[in-house]
């Protein structure tokens, strides 16, 4: 083979890998993201691991907004979900409340005036009206004059499998707690939060005879068209989440993915550099080539 065809076919090679990476990618910084938010005491203190101050608040959803996040309602992200990955645009997110202490019924407030951004809480049944908790006035304030959304985090703040373990109906439990609370606010109520994440098949069936339909963890994460719709990804704020290596809402502003796709369409744009330079040299060689040929005349 001459050293000419030989230098074009390299050129060719790295051109077309770098075609590639570039729609590589392109594609990772373009690709959709679905981010469910979960919070729990909105406080001016943070001693509690959980709590958030409402600036630091407010700080999460501007960086998100300004990293092009769109943020949707509950109603919408219903809508999300029925999409497949190829109809699914942008990037979105929810904000998600769980137990529904009272001062959380502040924040939603502040996001839906401020944002305007529409709210899903999570309640305990058995907690309603208790001290630091939202009361039923507070909470039907807060679903018709802030949309906010209602689910249920259980009749009582227990974890669903520990529930199976000691005999108990858990079928019977949240099914009564979940009419129950749909009378009380005048609204189906179909979402459901697990308490401290926990869950299991057996759990997970019976939510469903229950008559729930969607369901989160806290495992954090972008939500994927083939995840499970009772075991939904939610990204839960806690203090100093990153120092525990844990998910944390702040490090998806800018996204994982925005991240990997730029190092990508870099490397297709050193990649692009190299097959100019070997189109170049292939150049030289044909030149070169040429004037041995007419010197051998």
């Amino acid at each position: 083979m001459k050293k000419s065809a030989f230098y074009t076919l390299i050129a060719t090679t790295l051109f077309i890998i770098s075609i590639f990476c570039f729609y590589l990618g392109y594609s990772q910084v373009k690709s959709p993201i679905l981010l469910a938010l979960a919070f729990h005491d909105v406080s001016d203190s943070e001693k509690d691991f959980f709590a958030i101050k409402q600036d630091k608040l407010n700080s999460i959803i501007k960086k998100l907004l300004k990293h092009d996040y769109k943020a949707i309602t509950p109603k919408e992200f219903e809508a999300e979900l029925s999409l497949n990955q190829n109809q699914r645009e942008g990037r979105k997110f929810i904000v998600t409340f769980d137990d529904g202490r009272l001062k959380s019924a502040n924040a939603i407030k502040a996001l839906k005036t401020e944002f305007g951004i529409s709210s899903a809480v999570f309640l305990i049944l058995d907690l309603i009206g208790k001290p630091d908790y939202m009361d039923l006035s507070t909470i039907i304030d807060l679903k018709d004059n802030y949309d906010c959304f209602i689910g249920l985090h259980g009749q009582r703040h227990v974890e669903l499998t520990k529930i199976l373990e000691e005999k108990n109906d858990l079928t019977k439990e949240l099914k009564t707690a979940r009419e129950i609370l749909g009378k009380l606010v005048n609204q189906e109520v179909t979402w459901f939060s697990y308490p401290y994440g926990e869950t299991n098949d057996e759990a997970k069936k019976s939510l469903t005879t229950a008559g729930l339909k969607l369901a989160f963890n806290v495992l954090g994460g972008n939500i994927q068209e083939n995840n499970d719709l009772l075991f939904l990804n939610r990204i839960m704020y806690i203090k100093n989440a990153k120092e525990k290596g844990m998910p944390d809402p702040e490090s998806w502003a800018p996204p994982y993915t925005v991240s990997n796709g730029a190092l990508t369409v870099t490397l297709s744009i050193l990649v692009g550099f190299l097959s100019l330079n070997w189109f170049l040299n292939a150049k030289k060689a044909r030149i070169q080539e040429m004037k041995k040929k007419q010197n051998n005349l």
